[in-house]
């Protein structure tokens, strides 16, 4: 799987050196990165099928942690967002890994509970 994203991910680059548009082609680059994080969530939702009772989606994980993660994805292509320092950016690798914990999160946000 990582060798096909990473396939992708230099086709993408390569269309937008030579096409001259980052967009969509580098925001595509970085969304390939969530169903990765997805697909290593699985096993935790697997898990979560063997139990009894009914599903639950952990709205709150979602919201205060999947949603600032994929923010801080693409913050460089919102025009008016607001400046995150250099010293957490870092490089490019951590925006495919901000990408890659937000798909980890949203799998490990659908558990399910026991009611009663």
């Amino acid at each position: 799987m990582l060798i096909v994203i990473g396939n992708l991910q230099q086709s993408f680059e390569n269309i937008g050196r030579e096409s001259f548009r980052l967009y969509p082609w580098s925001i595509l680059a970085v969304i390939l990165y969530f169903p990765l994080g997805v697909y290593l969530g699985v096993p935790g939702l697997v898990k979560e099928y063997q139990k009894n009772g009914s599903w639950k989606f952990n709205w709150l994980k979602i919201i205060f942690i999947s949603l600032p993660l994929i923010y801080f994805s693409f913050f460089w292509f919102i025009p008016a967002s607001y400046p995150i320092p250099d010293f957490i950016v870092g490089s490019h690798s951590t925006f495919k890994l901000a990408m890659l914990a937000s798909g980890i999160v949203f799998m490990n946000s659908i558990t399910k509970e026991n009611s009663g």
